[in-house]
């Protein structure tokens, strides 16, 4: 008779596969035992993170399990919905195999509220009954996000359901709209008081309740604050979250793509001294107007991860910085000039990965980069006009990276250069180096980029792959 692993050892593995829904999904049909322990590693998360912009996500959840959902709710709800001719006969005479609601601990109010318009057109009974019973089963709800979208907005009075205190009171992640009614954070500010991390989108409209929200939090890390649509005026919230300046680890400011003329407070950021990662998204020079002066004196000891996706302040600034605050960079992100590079591998002895650009005529600039950043293991770059070619790219690669680098992502914005000769040369090369690991070679091209020579550069990729000297290589679009 075959051995069974005990229910513990089964949850401890399992555990690992948490961000796997395809291994168990597996896991699932091998038997009951499985079944249970893994079904509630899959529910303990239903939500799909769907990308807005850069770095930032909102959840949705599949139409499927809507169906789920409907078969979990209480009889005398079922009942009710039938009444109401929301619901027909067969909906409510199925039951569940488990209580798959009580698995939950993350919960999107504007999720519900999106997927029963998608299916219903517009139920606000069905959302309230669902919500009722998420807030009535789920013991300790770890994750909540509620965004407003207009007239689909779900009605606020969930905090006032049986067992909402209860299911909330842990609470250590909130995503939300600024425009939320204050009621609301006026109410979860009485009953939460550990939120870790808080991600707010700002509207049109910031909720006076939100300044007592973020200052009854006791140990607030992370941050991020995005602003999408219209301008918003940020000033009264301010001092606010500064309130939380010595627990702060990680800030993410999004900046409004759409208004020029936008020009966000920024310099509470140098009063976040302990910051570990700080994230800056903005389109334009002009927005960081306010922040330069501050950016040249301030020190952030134990900053290791800096990040610029689109716009920077200006070169000057940005030097003045990575001398004071370069030294224990680990990951840089930016889209840089010669003259900024030149400061990198000055002030930045301990990176690991960098994403920058590269001239087509400072292949130098690359060299002294790779020879005084020795902790390097990655690089993100592009190929465009007027930047690196892909061939000088991997020559320069392979000929002055240190033992610790093996990966390179590509991103081609002109049709590709790249021949499989030229990957042959660079393959061939690498594997007569001294390297601790592998090469990870990521190409991202845009458009048909990369249609010329794809089939010959994939068949060296996968030749170099079963020698062991790529580990990875992806191409797509």
């Amino acid at each position: 008779m075959p051995c069974q692993l005990p229910v513990d050892c089964l949850n401890e593995i399992f555990e690992y596969l948490e961000k796997d829904k395809v291994s168990l999904y597996s896991c699932l049909l091998v038997n009951r035992l499985w079944c249970e322990v893994s079904v509630r590693i899959l529910w303990r998360n239903i939500w799909i993170g769907k990308s807005i912009t850069y770095g930032r996500h909102r959840l949705k959840v599949k139409p499927e399990i809507l169906n789920t959902l409907i078969i979990c709710l209480p009889n005398d709800s079922k009942n009710h919905l039938l009444e109401k001719r929301i619901l027909n006969s067969t909906q409510i005479s199925k039951t569940p195999l488990f209580d798959y609601v009580s698995f939950c601990k993350v919960l999107s109010i504007h999720a519900i509220g999106q997927v029963i318009i998608d299916v219903f057109r517009s139920q606000k009974y069905l959302t309230k009954e669902i919500i009722k019973m998420f807030v009535k089963k789920i013991y300790s709800v770890k994750k909540l996000s509620y965004y407003t979208n207009n007239s689909n907005t779900v009605n606020l009075s969930f905090l006032r359901y049986p067992g909402a205190k209860e299911c909330l009171t842990n609470l250590s992640k909130l995503s939300c709209s600024t425009d939320v009614k204050s009621a609301f954070f006026y109410k979860l500010s009485q009953i939460c008081y550990n939120i870790q991390s808080l991600n707010m989108e700002f509207k049109s409209v910031v909720s006076n309740g939100l300044k007592d929200l973020i200052c009854s939090q006791n140990n607030l890390k992370y941050l991020s604050l995005s602003q999408t649509y219209g301008i918003a005026d940020w000033t009264d919230i301010i001092p606010s979250l500064s309130k939380h300046s010595n627990t702060l680890i990680k800030l993410k400011i999004y900046g409004c793509e759409y208004y020029t003329r936008f020009r966000p407070l920024l310099s509470f950021v140098t009063r976040f001294t302990n910051l570990r990662e700080l994230i800056l998204s903005f389109r334009y020079k002009h927005n960081f107007s306010e922040l330069d002066n501050n950016l040249k004196c301030v020190i952030f000891p134990y900053l290791q991860i800096l990040k610029f996706p689109h716009s920077c302040p200006d070169d000057d600034i940005l030097i003045k910085f990575l001398e004071n605050n370069g030294k224990n960079l680990v990951e840089f992100y930016i889209n840089s000039s010669d003259s900024l590079n030149l400061a990198i591998a000055k002030f930045c002895p301990n990176l690991k990965s960098l994403y920058t650009l590269f001239n087509f005529d400072k292949i130098e600039t690359l060299k002294i980069i790779l020879n005084d950043c020795q902790q390097l293991e990655s690089i993100e770059t592009k190929y465009i006009t007027g930047l690196l070619s892909e061939k000088d790219l991997l020559e320069t690669l392979a000929k002055y990276s240190s033992k610790n680098f093996y990966k390179l992502k590509l991103i081609i914005c002109l049709d590709s250069h790249l021949v499989p000769k030229d990957l042959e040369e660079f393959f061939n090369n690498w594997k007569n180096r001294v390297s601790s690991k592998s090469f990870s070679f990521i190409i991202k091209g845009w458009n048909n980029s990369l249609e010329s020579n794809h089939e010959g550069n994939m068949k060296v990729f996968e030749k170099y792959k079963q020698l062991g000297i790529v580990s990875k290589f992806d191409i797509s679009y």
